[in-house]
């Protein structure tokens, strides 16, 4: 049987956007988000944020200056869908599947984020799709 990286569930979709607090004031506006807390992830570049939306989590995404990688990234293409976030089991072990499998990664190994312990997948593997692995930190 071939080896495969199993995903448990969509985690969250990323949305870049340029003002966090006023992405964040129409989602509780428009679609009565809960409350949300800021958060700064300096080696990421960004503040960020996870707001529940029904089953699934939208996370916002401001970066704190040009020369990050979502600065860039609205730079190039303007605010809306950044990525999307699979929620995996053994981070570690799915990387090394994905290595085996010849998917190109942008994290050879994990590393600690906002929603759990992530790695990122180029988006040339993905048909596009700049997309995160995320392994639940523990509640």
């Amino acid at each position: 049987m071939t080896e495969v990286c199993t995903v448990n569930y969509i985690d969250h979709v990323g949305v870049a956007v340029k003002d966090i607090e006023a992405a964040l004031a129409f989602f509780k506006k428009v679609f009565d988000v809960p409350d949300a807390k800021i958060e700064l992830m300096e080696d990421q570049g960004v503040r960020a944020t996870l707001i529940e939306v029904g089953q699934t989590r939208l996370e916002l995404l401001e970066p704190v200056g040009p020369d990050s990688g979502v600065g860039r990234f609205i730079e190039r293409r303007g605010e809306g869908l950044h990525h999307l976030a699979f929620n995996v089991t053994d981070i570690s072990g799915k990387l090394q599947t994905l290595q085996t499998l010849g998917v190109e990664l942008i994290d050879q190994t994990p590393r600690e984020g906002l929603s759990g312990t992530i790695a990122f997948v180029h988006p040339k593997s993905v048909f596009g799709i700049l997309t995160e692995l995320v392994e639940s930190s523990p509640k």
